[in-house]
């Protein structure tokens, strides 16, 4: 199928063409290792897996790398604050950092690099920038001279003279103009630091991803995400920078994800609204958040609220009830052929992750898929039965809304249900009036159903009949 991704250097959904056939030079920008992740920082980097796994599902080749900014204005002043060395600081959130992408489900990138890893590399870009004419030097600190670059501003649509008229603080009195950027800083006293041609120090936020970039994948990629607000200033200076350094153009094509937004304001350690993917977890498990972070298409904005949760949970419990059950699913031996639905559902899958990753509508196939297949699941024919396993095993490697150990999903959904209000539940009894219910309805005995529903509300336990004939429970407070 053709794959068509919104590109936002254009404005617009362009046919995908990698520089090589077949395959694909990918890179995302990874977390700044100074704290804990939170649950807006996922999203970002579930996007990025989503990419990874969508590029591989529809047969590319992916060269994947996804970095760890480990020398930051961020982590030097919080392992300050805690007399920490920072490298050392950062080299222990890089563990807690790999720790939560692992409980999201995200696959190995290809390469990890981090920025004190790179050094030499970010050096020598420094220096092809300076030999091109677009770097100058002022007391032993790198400066990028902005109006140098003729298309400055074309990825973000921000014009050079609005910047400047734009200015609200003091204008650097080092620099040549307002808008030019740090490429390398001398060295201060409680901050690490590197020899370079130009004294002690370390180098600007910007040159780090241009480097690292360059180093795994070459001069050009294929394309480069982010979330929306690193499309300025920090992807346009990577632009700049790799451009005066490379001569060549730098990325064919930029994927920016909205924000997630909790309570109607950008999730943010700075607003302090942030709730740490540890903490989500450990009460809702990855699996949880991961569906929830990719329910909506990456370009719209997610606002997070328990209406979202509630749904993420039952969404959830009804994929990986759905996927446990078909373990005990028998083929018909009086039947043959695949049923019509059951065959398509791969293709519709594909057709809409070709549509721009569209995550969210391949996900809502596959709930028809499985509301299809438990109303059939009698009538499967052996080849049927095949394709039910290989569409979930799809669904699995393209978004990872199936977790590998859909076992230990339920148990800790299990959990949440006794723990939820704070009140004994006995889980088990719960789910035996379920399904009391469930066969008083299938015999119509609609008396013993509402007594049944009673019962369940009297001990603060609301159910939902869902579409897919499963009933989903949780307590109220």
């Amino acid at each position: 199928m053709t794959l068509k991704v919104f590109n936002n250097l254009t404005r617009s959904k362009e046919t995908f063409t990698p520089i090589e056939a077949g395959k694909v030079k990918f890179y995302s920008c990874g977390p700044t290792t100074y704290d804990f992740l939170h649950i807006g920082n996922a999203r970002a980097l579930v996007v990025g897996d989503l990419f990874h796994r969508i590029f591989k599902s529809l047969g590319y080749n992916v060269n994947f790398v996804r970095n760890y900014t480990d020398v930051d204005d961020k982590i030097i002043e919080r392992a300050n604050s805690l007399g920490r060395d920072a490298i050392e600081h950062a080299a222990i959130f890089v563990e807690e950092c790999k720790t939560d992408m692992d409980s999201l489900g995200m696959l190995p990138a290809t390469h990890t690099p981090k920025v004190s890893e790179t050094m030499p590399e970010i050096i020598k870009m420094i220096e092809d920038i300076i030999a091109n004419g677009y770097g100058y030097i002022v007391d032993g600190e790198v400066l990028y001279n902005v109006p140098m670059f003729k298309t400055y501003g074309n990825l973000s649509k921000k014009d050079l003279d609005g910047l400047v008229a734009g200015q609200r603080v003091e204008v650097d009195q080092k620099k040549k103009h307002p808008s030019d950027f740090v490429l390398w800083k001398p060295a201060k006293a409680g901050e690490p630091s590197w020899e370079s041609p130009w004294g002690k120090g370390r180098p600007g936020w910007h040159i780090e991803c241009s480097a690292m970039a360059k180093k795994f994948l070459g001069k050009t990629l294929d394309l480069h995400h982010g979330g929306v607000d690193l499309m300025f200033p920090h992807h346009e200076n990577e632009i700049a920078q790799s451009e005066a350094a490379n001569g060549c153009t730098f990325c064919n094509n930029w994927a920016h994800n909205e924000f997630l937004n909790f309570g109607s304001e950008k999730m943010s350690k700075s607003l302090g609204n942030v709730v740490r993917i540890r903490d989500f977890n450990e009460k809702y498990g990855g699996q949880v958040l991961r569906h929830i972070l990719i329910s909506v298409h990456y370009r719209a904005r997610l606002e997070w609220s328990e209406e979202v949760l509630n749904r993420g949970v039952d969404e959830v419990r009804r994929i990986h009830d759905f996927v446990l059950e078909t373990n005990s699913y028998k083929a018909n031996a009086s039947l043959s052929g695949i049923d019509p639905i059951i065959a398509g559902t791969i293709s519709a899958m594909k057709e809409e992750l070709s549509n721009d990753f569209n995550a969210a509508g391949a996900a809502g196939h596959f709930f028809v898929f499985i509301r299809h297949v438990k109303s059939i699941k009698d009538q499967l024919s052996a080849e049927s039965l095949k394709l039910v396993h290989e569409v979930i095993s799809f669904a699995n490697a393209s978004t990872g809304i199936v977790s590998s150990s859909p076992e230990d999903v339920l148990a800790h959904l299990k959990k949440l249900d006794k723990d939820t209000s704070g009140v004994d539940v006995d889980a088990k009894e719960i789910e035996s009036l379920i399904e009391e219910r469930k066969t008083a309805k299938t015999t119509k005995n609609w008396a013993r159903a509402d007594e049944i529903r009673d019962i369940l509300k009297a001990k603060k336990i609301e159910i939902k009949d869902n579409p897919d004939g499963t009933v989903s429970w949780k307590v109220n407070s």
